[in-house]
């Protein structure tokens, strides 16, 4: 029942991007919601958030992230993933871009395979990070189902704020307005 209505929205995604698209939904920044007899828990949608008429993958992955991340300390990352094809292992595997700024918990492997049930639509399942250093820091979280036409996956990008400040914007050039009164940003040449 569950594999014909994700398979019903998948076509019917797919039509509107032949079409040329359809408007940004304007709940696509929402977070998709656990539900079970627990607490309700929100997470935070990777990726496009599933806007309609653009593609998506094979699995959502939504996450959270348990705790204020911290220097040196372990913490944890709750992650959903939701299989649009049913109950078909998931190979999910972690990666991290700069070994410098983050790395794996000791006990995390970097890849794993889940099984959904048939019962839930959703798994959740944790993963350890540890950052070593303040800013703006990312792990990349593939999830990939195996099909007889070969392997289909998705990557979502997890943001992670270590410490209180971001990275400070440089701006290059001079902000003029032109004769319509249009924002142009002057760029001044090299010597």
């Amino acid at each position: 029942m569950h594999f014909k209505k994700l398979a019903a929205i998948l076509l019917s995604t797919s039509a509107l991007a032949a079409c040329g698209g359809a408007e940004q939904s304007a709940d696509a920044d929402e977070a998709v919601t656990l539900s079970n007899d627990a607490p309700q828990v929100a997470f935070t949608p990777g990726g496009d958030g599933g806007v309609a008429g653009k593609p998506t993958g094979p699995v959502t992955v939504a996450y959270r992230i348990i705790g204020q991340p911290v220097v040196g300390q372990p913490i944890a990352i709750e992650l959903q993933l939701i299989s649009a094809l049913g109950t078909q292992p998931i190979n999910v595997g972690y990666r991290i871009n700069d070994a410098t700024a983050m790395q794996l918990a000791e006990s995390q492997p970097p890849f794993m395979t889940v099984s959904p049930s048939a019962a839930d639509d959703a798994m959740t399942h944790q993963v350890t990070i540890v950052p070593l250093r303040e800013g703006r820091l990312y792990l990349n979280v593939s999830a990939s189902v195996d099909t007889s036409d070969g392997s289909i996956s998705t990557v979502t990008a997890i943001p992670i704020q270590v410490g209180e400040g971001g990275r400070d914007a440089l701006e290059n050039g001079t902000l003029d307005t032109d004769e319509n009164g249009e924002a142009i940003r002057s760029l001044p040449a090299n010597d």
